[in-house]
C-alpha cells in the first residue's frame, strides 16, 4: 500500500529497499553516498560495499566498484560488528600473500563463495571458507582434504604445485572433489592426465585448457572428442585482462567460463572441434 505525504507518495518499505538495493549491486562506488539517505537504507545496503573486494598494490577493480587497502578492510573487521564481514564479503581477490593482515583477514571472509588468491602460504589451507564454490589459483593446495572443498564448483589452476609432487597425487585430490564440473589448468606439466580426468570424473562438463607453451598435447585426437575439452593458445590472447576478466564474472557473469561454456554449446551443434579461436574467444564476448 502506498502513503500519501505532503511531499507527494512513499513508497512501501520492500519496493524502497529493493531500489536501494539494485543500485547499490549495480555499482558499489556509490553506497557511501546511498548510505546517507537514511539509517534504514545505510543498513540495508553498506554490505554491498564489501561484497566484491580486490586486494593488490597493482590490480584495480572494475569501473563502478570501490578500491580497498588491507588497512581499511582491516580495520572494518575489527569495528564492525560480529559478523558483518562473514556475511558481506562474497568474492575476494588477494594478489600477494604477503599483503598485511592476510590471515586475519582470510579467517573473517568466511562467507566467501568466489576466491582469486593468486599466491599463498601455508596458512590458506588453514583459512578455506566452507563456502567455496569458485576457486583462482596458481598452485591448488592438494594436501588438503576434500572436505574443505566440499562445495567447489570451478577451479582454476595456473600453475602446477612443484616437480616434486606426483602427478597421479595432485590429480587423486581433484577427482575426490564432490561437486566439481568445471576446471582449468595453465601448465603443460598437467597435460598428460587430461584424458584419464575425463574418463573418471563424469560429472566434470568443462575441461578448459590455456596453452601457454603450445607443446605437444597428449592425447590430442581422443581429447577432440570430447566435447568438454576446449584448449586456447593463449599467444591468442596474450593481452586479455584475466583479472578485469574475473571481476566481470562477479559483476555479470561474462567471464571465460561463461565464454567456454558457450563454445561448448555451439560445438554441439556444429560438430567436435576443441580449440578454441581468438574470434570463438571475442565472439562470446
Amino acid at each position: 500500500m502506498v502513503i500519501a505525504s505532503a511531499d507527494g507518495p512513499i513508497l512501501p518499505p520492500e519496493i524502497e529497499r529493493h531500489i536501494f538495493e539494485i543500485c547499490a549491486l549495480g555499482r558499489p562506488v556509490v553506497v557511501p553516498k546511498l548510505i546517507l539517505v537514511a539509517w534504514r537504507v545505510k543498513q540495508w545496503i553498506e554490505p554491498f560495499l564489501y561484497r566484491t573486494i580486490i586486494l593488490g598494490p597493482e590490480h584495480s577493480p572494475t569501473d563502478g566498484y570501490p578500491t580497498f587497502t588491507p588497512e581499511a578492510l582491516l580495520s572494518a573487521i575489527h569495528t564492525k560488528p560480529p559478523g558483518f564481514i562473514a556475511a558481506a564479503v562474497r568474492n575476494l581477490g588477494i594478489y600477494d600473500s604477503t599483503t598485511a593482515g592476510y590471515e586475519q583477514i582470510l579467517a573473517a571472509c568466511t562467507g566467501v563463495t568466489n576466491l582469486r588468491i593468486l599466491s599463498f602460504d601455508t596458512a590458506f589451507s588453514a583459512h578455506i571458507p566452507s563456502t567455496l564454490r569458485q576457486l583462482c589459483v596458481y598452485a591448488f593446495p592438494h594436501q588438503s582434504t576434500n572436505t574443505l572443498f566440499s562445495q567447489l564448483t570451478h577451479l582454476d589452476v595456473l600453475d602446477y604445485p612443484g616437480p616434486d609432487l606426483d602427478l597421479d597425487v595432485f590429480y587423486s585430490s581433484i577427482i575426490l572433489l564432490p561437486c566439481l564440473t568445471h576446471i582449468s589448468f595453465s601448465d603443460p606439466f598437467c597435460a598428460p592426465r587430461f584424458l584419464s580426468l575425463l574418463r573418471t570424473c563424469p560429472k566434470i562438463e568443462v575441461l578448459f585448457y590455456c596453452d601457454g607453451e603450445q607443446a605437444p598435447l597428449p592425447d590430442k585426437e581422443s581429447l577432440a572428442e570430447d566435447l568438454r575439452f576446449v584448449v586456447l593458445r593463449y599467444s591468442d590472447l596474450r593481452t586479455w585482462d584475466w583479472d578485469a576478466d574475473w571481476h566481470m564474472g562477479v559483476h555479470c557473469g561474462r567471464d571465460y567460463w561463461y565464454r567456454v561454456e558457450r563454445f561448448i554449446q555451439k560445438q554441439r551443434g556444429e560438430g567436435c572441434q576443441s580449440i578454441m579461436s581468438r574470434e570463438d574467444w571475442l565472439e562470446s564476448t
